[in-house]
């Protein structure tokens, strides 16, 4: 009879099977305190808000086009959305120059505009197809910065406004949960990619919202994903099955790995040092993408080995950069880099930032404001900083490689 006792007593340890635990709950890529620190440092107060147009909230139209599919129904949402960014920035510095009327305006604004975006639907009215990952792939791509901004605001809101406003998020995931499993984004698919970026929104989601189930899902998922991508060369394995497009999903994957990383890391779990996929660290990962745009050859090759989806394949924008190596196509990446920003604030790997500034890779490395709102690229000189400096990563030279720079 005691030793059951015992037992009874030690289940809760065991937390019903959690193996991951939310330790700084709330709180996903910066806390207000130490964002609003790291501006205020930086000497660029009045620069900050630069990107993104400032508008006012009420005015975002939250009508919903059922006729848009993938890539052009999530350019829809950023479009309308991405501008909360700059509002908030707006918040932030009349919170260190102590405005206290505008405050108080911002505040107001942002409150009305999130029960208004609860209340539309916007978030949960576009078409979905169960048989594609378009629709949670789109969605997840755009609603990072709306979910960032609210956790940081969330103490404004009542609670009776908390339940609203955390119930679309969480119909939202909800809503695209079929996109994490097998058939929508594993071993038969194109789409590995989007599932990084479903996930993705899930784990932070859960963190806002301090779900240890969800959270334990979420970890789970993105562990077994990442083995599942293991290549004997370190690139993605999904993507490097889509011939003239694999070196561009490559690249476009690494924008929800290296948030998923960082956003864990403030957790206090760290994935930097280990063999993340089974047989890479994250530096071997970078490390070999970054070669593989001065050498295709290294992800043609991967792909032979791999095999071709055909369905994946000329999947990314025709109007990019072209390179051919012999009989093969390459289709340069077109979308921004700034994944390497949270990289190397994680790692300080100088040789690897040299690298980086040495590719094609660096005249990409620029806020666009689409699968860069992943990770909050657009405050990203405040939130990942240089781990020597303690300042903005800054980069010696800067010089755009052109097609006629490389050698093949």
């Amino acid at each position: 009879m005691r030793a059951f006792i015992a037992l009874l007593l030690l289940l809760p340890s065991f937390s019903w099977g959690e193996t991951y635990k939310i330790t700084n709950p709330g709180v996903i890529f910066i806390s207000q305190d130490q964002l609003k620190l790291n501006i205020q440092k930086s000497g660029s107060t009045y620069d900050a808000c630069k990107n993104e147009k400032n508008t006012l909230l009420e005015f975002i139209d939250l009508k919903v086009f059922k006729d848009k599919r993938g890539a052009e129904m999530g350019d829809v949402i950023r479009l309308k959305l991405n501008p909360l960014l700059s509002k908030y920035c707006s918040f932030l510095i009349s919170e260190i120059n102590q405005e206290n009327e505008k405050i108080i305006s911002i505040k107001r604004e942002f409150i009305e505009f999130y029960i208004r975006l609860a209340n539309s639907g916007f978030l949960l009215g576009w078409h979905k197809d169960n048989n594609d990952s378009d629709h949670a792939y789109a969605t997840s791509i755009s609603v990072v910065p709306v979910i960032f901004i609210y956790s940081q605001m969330k103490k404004y809101f009542s609670k009776d406004e908390q339940k609203l406003i955390e119930k679309m998020f969480s119909d939202l995931i909800k809503k695209n949960d079929y996109n994490l499993n097998t058939s929508s984004v594993g071993e038969n698919s194109s789409y590995a990619n989007h599932g990084f970026y479903t996930n993705n929104v899930k784990l932070l989601w859960s963190i806002v919202v301090d779900d240890g189930k969800m959270y334990n899902s979420s970890v789970t998922y993105f562990l077994k994903q990442m083995k599942l991508n293991k290549t004997k060369s370190g690139l993605f394995k999904f993507d490097s099955k889509r011939g003239e497009c694999a070196l561009h999903y490559n690249l476009h994957g690494l924008s929800p790995v290296m948030s998923t990383l960082w956003n864990l890391n403030l957790q206090d779990l760290n994935l930097y040092n280990t063999k993340i996929n089974g047989t890479h660290t994250i530096d071997e990962i970078i490390n070999v993408i970054i070669d593989a745009t001065e050498d295709p050859s290294i992800v043609i090759n991967e792909n032979k080995r791999q095999g071709y989806n055909q369905s994946g394949r000329k999947t990314c924008a025709s109007d990019t950069d072209v390179i051919k190596v012999g009989k093969f196509e390459i289709r340069l990446p077109y979308e921004s880099t700034l994944w390497f920003a949270p990289y190397f604030a994680l790692s300080g790997k100088e040789k690897i930032k040299e690298k980086f500034q040495n590719s094609f890779l660096l005249s990409k490395y620029y806020y666009d404001g689409h699968a860069d709102s992943t990770f909050i690229s657009y405050f990203h000189p405040f939130i990942y900083l240089d781990p020597k400096s303690n300042g903005p990563i800054n980069f010696d030279t800067y010089s755009k490689i052109s097609l006629d720079d490389l050698e093949f």
